[in-house]
């Protein structure tokens, strides 16, 4: 083996450490976990194994093989990006409508206090 699979390979370990300690943590949540210990997974067996870039890439008709984790790169990005963009939108629901119950709520509370000062 040559020095960078040895060098890649010890990165996607670390990785995949890194990954399993932010999941004991509780700092990541696990559908989240789960894409980067496959991100990780995956760093491993294309940095110990580059020839099945290069099988990979014929297989799809890429000429030039080095490219293809670039582009794998980039559309997992994006769909980070897409995904991200989704949760924020829930998010931002959920949040208008607890607003929206909040403001029914004390509306109702300053009605039953108004009816209670009126009350003899």
């Amino acid at each position: 083996m040559e020095f960078y699979q040895y060098f890649t390979a010890a990165l996607a370990v670390a990785f995949f450490i890194f990954v399993i300690l932010l999941i004991r943590r509780d700092s990541i949540l696990m559908g989240a976990a789960f894409r980067w210990l496959i991100l990780a997974i995956s760093i491993l067996v294309l940095g110990v194994f580059p020839q099945v870039a290069d099988i990979v890439a014929r297989w799809v008709g890429i000429a030039y093989s080095p490219i293809l984790p670039v582009i794998l790169a980039c559309l997992l990005l994006m769909l980070k990006a897409l995904i991200a963009d989704i949760e924020r939108a829930k998010t931002q629901v959920k949040m208008d409508r607890i607003a929206q119950k909040l403001a029914m709520v004390e509306m109702e509370l300053e009605q039953l206090k108004q009816n209670k000062r009126t009350e003899p």
